[in-house]
C-alpha cells in the first residue's frame, strides 16, 4: 500500500467501542419484536442479552460488596488463620493497627481539647485568694489561722470579713486608687451574678436525750439530715410566716432548680435550699451584711453547714470555675472547713483550634459508627466465641463508653446554649447558679479521660503477634491461678489488721478514724508511707506491736510471696519464649514490601523504555508524522493491547486527526521522560531505605556477636555455670548416654547371633562330611549367582553411566 492511499485509508475504530456490552443504540418494540437499528432481534437473543445485562450488574454488585468487605476486613470477619495464611494475616493486622492509631489520635485530640493546663492555674489563683490566706489574731496582731485551720463560729465570721470582703470585691489597685470596672476578682476572672451564702440548720429535739440527763439538758440537735432538717423562720422573723418576713437570710428557702445536686462536705452530704443570703457588688455592702447578719445571730446552735457558692469566668482563657466553700458545724461542736473548685471550659468553640477539634469529635463520631459495624460483623460471625475473648469486651466496653461522651456532649452543647442566656442576665443581686453545668462536665472530662485510657490498652490487641510483646499477658494468665490463691490469704490477713488498727486506734489516730481509712492507711504503710509516731502515742505497747507484725507478715512475707510467684511464672514464660520464633517480623515485612515495590517499578521503568522505543521507531517513513496505524503496528509488535494502545496516542492526539506531528511526539517523549525520572528517584529513595534497614540489622547482628562472645568467655571461665546450662548439658548427656547403650545393644545381639552362626557351621559341616561334593557344587552355584552384582567386573560391564541415568 502506498503512502497516499494509507494516508487517505479511515483509522481503525478504538478497540474497546467493538464488542462493547450495552452499546446499542435505537432500539424499538413492535409487535413484540425487538428492532436495533432497523434489525429484528429473536427471542433466544434477547434473553441472551438480558442474562448479560444480569450478569454484568450482578458482577458490579459483587464487586461493591467485596470493596465493602475489605473496608471492615479484620481478623476475626475473616476468620484468618496465622499459620496458613501468615501475609494475609499480617497485612490484616497492620491495616488495623494503622487505623487504630489514626482512631487513637483523633480521641487524643478531642480529649486534650476539652481541658488545658490553665485549669490548674485558674484553680490555684483562686485558692490564692480565698484558701490561702491567714487570719490575724486580735490578741497580738499576729497571723492566725488559715481557711483550712479554722475551728469556731468566731474565725468563720472574721474569715468573711477579713478574707472573703476583699477576696470577692476587687475595688482598688495596688496604688490605692480605685478601679473603672468592678466585679472583678484579682482584675481578670469576672463574677457572674450575686455571691450566695446558705445555711442548712437541724430542728430542736431531732435527737433523743437519755434519760439521765433529760431534766439537765433541754436542746438536742442532731447531725444533719434531711428529715431533721429545720425550716422555720428565725431571728427578727422568729413566729413569722416566711411571707411575711422581710429579712431574706432568716427564712427557708426552697431549691427552685431542677438540676439541683448535693454538696458532699466532711461531715455529711448537703441538698439544695436552705435559709439564703446574695450579697450585693460592692465591698462596703458585703461586710455590713455580714455584720447584720453577726448580730442577728444567723449562725445558732442548730446550724450544722454554710455553703458560699460563686461562679467566675475569665475571658482571657475561655473558662469557668464554679467554687463552693464549705464550714461545717458537726454535731461535736468546732468548725471543719473544705472547699470544691471546678475549672471547666464550657463554651467549646471560639479559636481556631476549637473548630479543629470540632471536626476530630466529627471524625470520632464517623470512627465510633465504624467500629460499632465491626464488632456486630464479629459478633454474627463468631456468635458466643467472641465474648470468651477480654480484649473483644474491652471493644465493647470504648464503644458503650464513647456513646455516652457522644450522647453528653451533645446534650452539654445544647443546655449551654439554653441556660447560659438565662444565667448571665443582667440582673443585680441576684445569683447564677453553674453548679449543673460545672459538674456534669467535670464528669464527662472524667468518663472520657477513662475512655483514652481503655484506648490506650487496646493497642496490646494489635500487636500480640511479637512475643516480647506478649510477656505480660502470658505471665498474667499462667499465674492467674496462683495469685488468686495467694489473694484469698493475703486479704484474710490484711482486713484483719485493718479491722484491728480501726478498732484500737481509731478513736485517737485520724488515719484509722473509719474502716476505710484504715485500709488506705495500711496499703500506704505497704508503699513505705507511714506515721509511726502517732500509734506509739495511742499505745505505747499495741502501737508499736501492731506496727512491726503488719510488716513483718504483710510486706516481708506475704509482698515476698507474691513477688515470687510473678517472678517464678514470668521465668518460665521468658524460657518458653527463648525458644519460640516470632511469628511476624517487622524488618522481614518492610524487605518483602521493598523487593515488591522495586520490582514494580522496574516493571514500569522497563515499559517506559518499551514504549520511548517504539516512538522512535514507529515513524516508518522518517516524515516526523505518527500515524495511528504506525504506532498501533509497532505497538502490537511489541504485546501491548488494543485499548492501552489507543488510550496512549487519543491522549496525546490533541486536535483529534490520529496523527502525531512533531509537538505531540515531543510532549509524549518529554512525559515519558519525567515519569522515567520519577521512578528512578523512588528508586535510589528505597535503596537509601534499605540501606539504612541494612546498617540497622547489622548492628543488631554484630551486638548480638558480642553478646555471644561475651557469653562464651564467661562459660569458659571456671566456676561459672549457670543451672540453666547444667541442667540442658544434664539431659543431652543422658540422651546421649541412652543412645549409645541402645548401639552396644544392637552390637551385642548381632554378635551373639553370630556365635550362634559359627556354632551351626561347624555341627552342620561334621554331620554332611559324605555330601561334600554335592554341597560344593550348591554352593558354588549360589555364589555365582549372588556375587555376580557384587563383582567389581562385572559391574562395570554391565552399567552404563552417563550425566542423567544408570541402565543395566
Amino acid at each position: 500500500m502506498s503512502y497516499e492511499r494509507q494516508k487517505h485509508q479511515s483509522s481503525p475504530p478504538p478497540a474497546y467501542g467493538e464488542e462493547a456490552p450495552g452499546g446499542m443504540e435505537n432500539e424499538l418494540y413492535i409487535d413484540g419484536t425487538l428492532y436495533v437499528d432497523g434489525v429484528p432481534i429473536s427471542q433466544s437473543e434477547q434473553q441472551k442479552q438480558l442474562a448479560r445485562q444480569k450478569q454484568l450488574q450482578q458482577n458490579q454488585c459483587k464487586k461493591f460488596l467485596l470493596l465493602i468487605r475489605k473496608f471492615w476486613a479484620t481478623q476475626q470477619t475473616e476468620r484468618i488463620d496465622r499459620k496458613k495464611h501468615k501475609n494475609r494475616y499480617v497485612r490484616t493486622t497492620i491495616r488495623e493497627l494503622l487505623v487504630y492509631l489514626v482512631f487513637l489520635t483523633v480521641l487524643s485530640i478531642v480529649v486534650y481539647g476539652m481541658v488545658s493546663a490553665n485549669m490548674l492555674t485558674l484553680t490555684q489563683a483562686l485558692q490564692s485568694v480565698f484558701v490561702d490566706p491567714q487570719l490575724t489574731d486580735e490578741s497580738n496582731n499576729k497571723t492566725g489561722p488559715s481557711f483550712e485551720d479554722l475551728d469556731s463560729m468566731e474565725d468563720f465570721w472574721q474569715y468573711m470579713s477579713e478574707v472573703a470582703a476583699p477576696g470577692f470585691f476587687t475595688e482598688q489597685w495596688y496604688n490605692e486608687k480605685n478601679i473603672s470596672d468592678y466585679g472583678y476578682i484579682l482584675h481578670e476572672n469576672r463574677l457572674l451574678g450575686a455571691v450566695q451564702m446558705r445555711q442548712k440548720k437541724v430542728r430542736n429535739n431531732s435527737c433523743l436525750v437519755a434519760d439521765d440527763f433529760k431534766e439537765e439538758i433541754k436542746f438536742c440537735y442532731n447531725s444533719y439530715a434531711p428529715i431533721y432538717e429545720d425550716k422555720v423562720t428565725f431571728g427578727p422573723c422568729e413566729n413569722l410566716e416566711p411571707e411575711s418576713c422581710p429579712h431574706e437570710a432568716f427564712k427557708y428557702t426552697p431549691s427552685m432548680s431542677w438540676f439541683g445536686l448535693s454538696t458532699t462536705g466532711q461531715v455529711s452530704i448537703y441538698d439544695q435550699g436552705g435559709y439564703i443570703k446574695t450579697f450585693n457588688s460592692t465591698q462596703d455592702q458585703f461586710t455590713k451584711d455580714i455584720e447584720e447578719l453577726k448580730d442577728g445571730l444567723w449562725i445558732t446552735r442548730g446550724t450544722r453547714a454554710v455553703l458560699v457558692d460563686f461562679t467566675v469566668y475569665n475571658a482571657n482563657l475561655n473558662l469557668f470555675c464554679q467554687v463552693e466553700l464549705i464550714f461545717e458545724f458537726p454535731a461535736v461542736g468546732g468548725l471543719i472547713t473544705s472547699s470544691i473548685f471546678r475549672a471547666v471550659k464550657l463554651i467549646r468553640y471560639v479559636h481556631t483550634f476549637d473548630y479543629f477539634v470540632l471536626g476530630c469529635e466529627i471524625l470520632f463520631i464517623l470512627f465510633i459508627i465504624y467500629y460499632t459495624i465491626e464488632e456486630i460483623l464479629e459478633i454474627r460471625n463468631l456468635r458466643i466465641i467472641y465474648f470468651k475473648s477480654i480484649m473483644n469486651c474491652l471493644d465493647i466496653v470504648i464503644i458503650l463508653l464513647a456513646y455516652v461522651c457522644i450522647a453528653f456532649n451533645v446534650y452539654r452543647q445544647v443546655q449551654v446554649d439554653s441556660l447560659l442566656d438565662t444565667l448571665l442576665e443582667n440582673q443585680i443581686g441576684k445569683y447564677n447558679d453553674f453548679t449543673f453545668l460545672c459538674y456534669w462536665q467535670y464528669q464527662f472530662n472524667i468518663i472520657i479521660s477513662i475512655t483514652i485510657f481503655l484506648a490506650w490498652i487496646k493497642v496490646f490487641k494489635y500487636i500480640s503477634f511479637n512475643k516480647t510483646m506478649t510477656q505480660l499477658s502470658e505471665t498474667l494468665a499462667k499465674c492467674a491461678r496462683d495469685i488468686s490463691g495467694f489473694a484469698i490469704m493475703f486479704f484474710i490477713i490484711f482486713f484483719a489488721y485493718a479491722q484491728l488498727g480501726y478498732l484500737t486506734f481509731g478513736i485517737q489516730v485520724e488515719s484509722f478514724r473509719a474502716f476505710q481509712y484504715s485500709v488506705y492507711t495500711l496499703f500506704l504503710i505497704i508503699l513505705g508511707i507511714f506515721d509511726f509516731q502517732s500509734l506509739q502515742q495511742a499505745h505505747r505497747v499495741l502501737g508499736p506491736l501492731f506496727f512491726l507484725t503488719y510488716v513483718f507478715f504483710v510486706f516481708f512475707v506475704l509482698l515476698n510471696m507474691f513477688l515470687a510467684i510473678i517472678n517464678d511464672t514470668y521465668v518460665e514464660v521468658k524460657k518458653e519464649l527463648r525458644n519460640k520464633k516470632n511469628e511476624f517480623e517487622l524488618s522481614d515485612f518492610v524487605k518483602r514490601g521493598y523487593a515488591k515495590m522495586r520490582e514494580r517499578l522496574t516493571v514500569k521503568r522497563d515499559r517506559i523504555a518499551d514504549i520511548r522505543k517504539a516512538l522512535a521507531l514507529a515513524d516508518l517513513n522518517r516524515d516526523k508524522r505518527l500515524e495511528f496505524d504506525e504506532w498501533r503496528i509497532e505497538m502490537k509488535s511489541r504485546g501491548y493491547a488494543e485499548e492501552e494502545i489507543e488510550s496512549i496516542f487519543a491522549k496525546y492526539d490533541f486536535n483529534g486527526d490520529r496523527v502525531l506531528d512533531e509537538n505531540e511526539q515531543r510532549a509524549l517523549s518529554n512525559d515519558l521522560l519525567r515519569q522515567n525520572d520519577a521512578i528512578l528517584r523512588e528508586i535510589d529513595e528505597l535503596n537509601m531505605s534499605k540501606n539504612n534497614i541494612a546498617i540497622d540489622d547489622g548492628n543488631d547482628d554484630k551486638d548480638d556477636k558480642r553478646k555471644a562472645s561475651t557469653v562464651s568467655t564467661k562459660r569458659l571461665q571456671p566456676h561459672e555455670v549457670s543451672i540453666e546450662e547444667y541442667n540442658d548439658l544434664s539431659k543431652r548427656l543422658d540422651s546421649m548416654e541412652a543412645s549409645v547403650g541402645f548401639v552396644l545393644n544392637k552390637i551385642d545381639n548381632v554378635a551373639s547371633k553370630l556365635d550362634t552362626y559359627e556354632k551351626t557351621k561347624v555341627n552342620t559341616e561334621k554331620n554332611t562330611k559324605t555330601n561334600r561334593s554335592l554341597d560344593a557344587k550348591h554352593i558354588t552355584t549360589d555364589r555365582t549367582e549372588n556375587d555376580s552384582f557384587g563383582d567389581p567386573i562385572h559391574s562395570i560391564n554391565n552399567f552404563n553411566f552417563d550425566s542423567n541415568q544408570s541402565t543395566i
